[in-house]
Order: C-alpha cells, then structure tokens, then sequence
C-alpha cells in the first residue's frame, strides 16, 4: 500500500506522470510504479491535505438546485433590474427595466427607469402593486437598489417579507422571464427595423401573460385563487415520494468554498477558497444544502451545494501562507511580527513569533 510519504514524492515531482493531477491519475501512476493496488480512499485523504490540489481543484458551475415552492399567487414575488443602458438613446434616457414575476402564476411585471436609485426603484414597485397586489414575500438580490431607507419602508409599509439571494446568480424565475421578454424585444426591433421599446413594453407584457406557460398548462393571466390546486399540481407533481439522499458532508466537516460562488473575493487565481469553512447543519433538502460557519465560529450568510464545497483536512504540519507583514513587536525579549493571510479577511490578522514566519 502506497505511504504517505511515497504519494508526496510522486505528486510533487513535475516530471512525474502522477504529479498535479487528480485522484485517478495519482493512483494509477501509484499502482504502476509499486505493482500493487492502491485503495483510492487513500489517495483521496491525501489529497484532501494538499493545498496545490483543493485550492484548484475544478469547481462545478451548472449542478441541480433546489426549486422554490410556493402554494398560491402573491405568495412569493421575484424581482431584478435588467441593463437596458445599451438601448437607451432610442428610449428618452430609460436605462433599467424593473422586473417582477409571481412564482407561481408566472405573472410578470415591469417599469423603465432612468436610474437604479433607492427612490427610483421604491416609486416603480410601488406602481407594481398597485397592479398585482400585495405579496406575502419578494426575493431579490443584495444590491443597494433594494436595500435602501426607502424600500425597506415600502416593504414595512404593506407587512412584505423581504429577502436576497446569498449566491452570485439571480433568482431563477425572474431571470427566465428576463430571458424571455428580451428575446421577444429584440424580435420585434428585427421586424419593426427599431430599437424602441418603451411604447411596446405594455403589450409585450400583455402577450407574456396572455400566451401559455409549459409549467403551469396555462397563461399566467388564467392563474385564480380558485385553481390554484391544479396549478400547484401542475407545477410540482407528486412531491411526498423523495429518494433517500446520501450526504456527501456531515457536521463538524471542515470544507473550502468554491470561488465561483460570488461572495467571497475573486482576486486570486484558484477554484477554492484558502479560507477553511465548518459545517455546523445540513438542510435534508433535494439536493442537500449545508450551512457553514468560518474559522473564528462566524455563521456564513446563504446556503451551499454540495459542488460548491470541498472537504479539506488540517494536518499537524499544516502551513498557511503569510501575504505580508504588517508590524512587528517584543515581547519580553520574543520578537513577534503582525500578519496578513494570504487570501483570508482582515479580521484573521493576527501576531505570531517572528521564528515561525519564513520567506518573507
């Protein structure tokens, strides 16, 4: 059985066959270089140890996520903010278009502004529901345009449950629908030979809420309290049968955040995080989500997939790499210097004796 030490040895060699690679190369070039066979979960642990392989090991960026479920119309509004800025000279200086969709009825909203300041946009949702009346929840992202004094006001003001997405990508529904009126936009400035779209914008809205809707087997606009049953059944199906999920991580696991994930800061070239996560629950959700805390018990904001998380293991000999020296001290005769890790926030900065800090 390859040891430790005989796996170093060969992942490290540049002019090795088994060296930087992944788990399966490093086990065949094992095998062929011993004549025996070697247990992949002992690969797998070592490498789990070593930052050259879980700090760019390839993150997933298309994986199954978990759908919303709501139960009726107004449970759950979805808004965003398209960039209309390239189109703007044909349409009186609109820059944005506001876009808002019921979940489940797929109804679908949307005002031209000018900017994306918090006044702008408060008016413009306003205007919304006074057309689609009042939701329960809005889900949007944690831009200031929607995190502002005054729609926060607007949001007391009718008892609306506002929250943001976490990750980098946008509510899903809503981003469809952006999709899909944008598409329907651009057929038309084809067919009219124009880039103008403020005088059409209504009844291309009317013709979304008109036309059929493959999810719910019918137009958003046919969507009542009265068959809200159908349309829920029509949406989601039989939902009580789930298979029994095998967790990848458990609590306590210690894991790095892919850097695709869009919350944490993107300056370095590398798929993970240097940042070490924690486990602290799993969410029994199809698919599993996990909730995590950093280093210093901090709980992280949102939930995370299960590919865009990576288990590590700290070894006894563990070294993290110091980005710079900010100051230095005595200590009763103890030389001791200030530091920043590398690739890790500010508030780990932290003093440590001056001999443990080398090639600095």
């Amino acid at each position: 059985m390859a040891e430790k030490s005989e796996m170093k040895k060969v992942y490290y060699d540049p002019h090795h066959p088994g060296s930087f690679g992944g788990v399966n190369r490093l086990r065949r070039a094992l095998e062929d270089e011993t004549g025996k066979k070697v247990d992949i979960r002992k690969v797998q642990n070592f490498l789990s140890e070593q930052d050259a392989y879980t700090l760019h090991k390839p993150a997933r960026v298309r994986f199954k996520r978990n759908r919303v479920f709501v139960t009726k119309p107004l449970k759950q509004l979805q808004a965003d903010l398209c960039d209309m800025r390239q189109l703007s000279e044909y349409n009186d200086g609109f820059n944005y278009l506001l876009t808002v969709i019921d979940v489940f009825s797929k109804k679908a909203y949307a005002r031209p502004l000018k900017k994306k300041t918090g006044s702008e946009v408060t008016e413009a949702f306003e205007s919304v529901l006074r057309e689609s009346e009042i939701p329960e929840n809005l889900q949007t992202d944690a831009g200031k345009e929607f995190f502002n004094k005054s729609f926060q006001a607007l949001m007391k003001n009718h008892s609306i449950s506002h929250f943001a997405t976490a990750s980098d990508l946008k509510a899903s529904v809503v981003e469809r629908f952006n999709r899909t009126l944008k598409t329907r936009m651009w057929r038309y400035f084809t067919a009219h030979n124009t880039r103008r779209y403020l005088e059409v914008l209504p009844d291309l809205l009317e013709g979304y809420n008109r036309s059929y809707h493959s999810s719910i087997k019918m137009a958003p606009a046919e969507v009542r309290p009265e068959n809200a049953d159908q349309v829920f059944r029509n949406l989601y199906g039989n939902t009580t049968a789930r298979p029994k999920i095998k967790l990848k991580f458990k609590k306590a696991d210690l894991v790095r955040i892919s850097k695709l994930r869009g919350v944490f800061d993107k300056k370095y070239e590398q798929s993970f995080t240097d940042e070490i996560f924690t486990v602290i629950r799993v969410l029994h959700r199809s698919p599993p989500v996990y909730k995590l805390q950093d280093y210093d018990g901090d709980p992280i904001d949102g939930s995370f997939y299960e590919p865009e998380l990576q288990k590590v293991k700290l070894t006894e000999d563990k070294a993290f790499h110091v980005e710079k020296i900010l100051k230095r001290r005595t200590v009763r005769g103890e030389k001791q210097v200030f530091v920043k890790w590398k690739n890790w926030p500010d508030k780990f900065n932290s003093w440590v004796k001056a001999s443990e800090v080398v090639g600095v």
